[in-house]
């Protein structure tokens, strides 16, 4: 079964303007993506806890939190460009498109 791919729709979720030529270059290659995903579905294996490796290892170091000097917060908005009573006001960063 072929899969049906909306080229528009992908387009709109990862806010890409493409011409017809890269609609029609991008669709058999979606496709074509789609349908290995669809094999590695097929492939029937098991993995015991112990075999899982990762091919980079690392680990996570965590500094304990500390309470610091800060400076109060009356002279912080005080010296804030724009406020608002209590708080300092900031531009937005979400918006309506």
């Amino acid at each position: 079964m072929k899969p049906n791919i909306d080229i528009d729709y992908i387009c709109s979720l990862a806010n890409l303007k493409l011409t017809k030529e890269e609609r029609s270059l991008i669709g058999p290659q979606l496709m074509k993506i789609v349908e290995w995903v669809n094999k590695l579905e097929e492939l029937k294996f098991e993995v015991s806890r112990g075999e899982v490796h990762t091919p980079v290892s690392f680990s996570l170091s965590f500094r304990q939190d500390k309470i610091g000097n800060s400076i109060p917060a009356e002279k912080a908005i005080a010296s804030s460009p724009e406020k608002n009573n209590e708080f300092i006001k900031v531009p937005k960063v979400f918006g309506k498109k």
